[in-house]
């Protein structure tokens, strides 16, 4: 069962407001892959081969990117995460020098998350899209682990879509960059599943628009 995000809400504190061109970022919260592999390279025997194929990552922890992810020619800015991204490289956005994110396997670092009640959603950045969109997808019932990841692994609708105003700036980074946080409802599932996440700009009021990047984040979850 998939429950609606709570994407526009009240700040407590201050929101992030106008910030550069270009932006880069991932999850903190629940710990993503690139993240996680960072902070400790030798957490698990995933991160341990995930950086020995792509010794990139802790140094880029925080560019999992495509370039042209965002058709602005449209009035609604039409997303080509599919068209720019292949079943089986989710987690790397299609970039070779992070393949090591898409390897299939079970012992990722994992953040244990209660299914089905409000949680802040954390994510770091260093540096900012302007007006932005954060959406998080999670995986199908029976989702394997140890198999490739596919975009009909994932559930159709996300479960958090929220844009800037919905953000709260967090004290600092876990990685020294700065973050923010979303509140949402945590989908109502159980057992080990992985949260995708896409960060990307929108139009200006104006029509202009920052960038057509998008950034993308895996996290492995288990559900309690």
């Amino acid at each position: 069962m998939r429950l609606t995000a709570l994407a526009v809400l009240p700040l407590a504190v201050t929101t992030l407001g106008t910030g550069p061109a270009a932006a880069h970022g991932a999850t903190s919260d629940p710990v993503s892959r690139s993240v996680a592999c960072t902070k400790n390279r030798t957490a698990t025997e995933a991160c341990r081969l995930a950086l020995a194929a792509s010794p990139a990552i802790p140094g880029d922890w925080k560019s999992i990117v495509q370039g042209r992810a965002i058709d602005h020619s449209t009035p609604t800015s039409s997303p080509q995460h599919r068209a720019r991204i292949p079943d089986g490289k989710l987690c790397s956005a299609g970039n070779a020098q992070f393949s090591g994110l898409d390897l299939p396997r079970d012992d990722f670092p994992s953040t244990t998350l209660p299914g089905g009640a409000e949680y802040d959603l954390r994510y770091d950045i260093s540096a900012l899209h302007n007006p932005y969109r954060m959406e998080m997808y999670v995986t199908k019932d029976g989702y394997d682990p140890k198999k490739p990841l596919k975009w009909s692994d994932l559930e159709d609708t996300p479960f958090l879509s929220a844009d800037n105003t919905a953000a709260t700036a967090a004290p600092s980074g876990y990685l020294g960059s700065k973050a923010f946080t979303f509140k949402a409802v945590l989908p109502e599932k159980k057992g080990k599943h992985l949260i995708y996440t896409i960060w990307h700009g929108l139009k200006k009021p104006d029509g202009s628009f920052q960038s057509e990047e998008a950034f993308y984040s895996c996290s492995d979850v288990t559900f309690k």
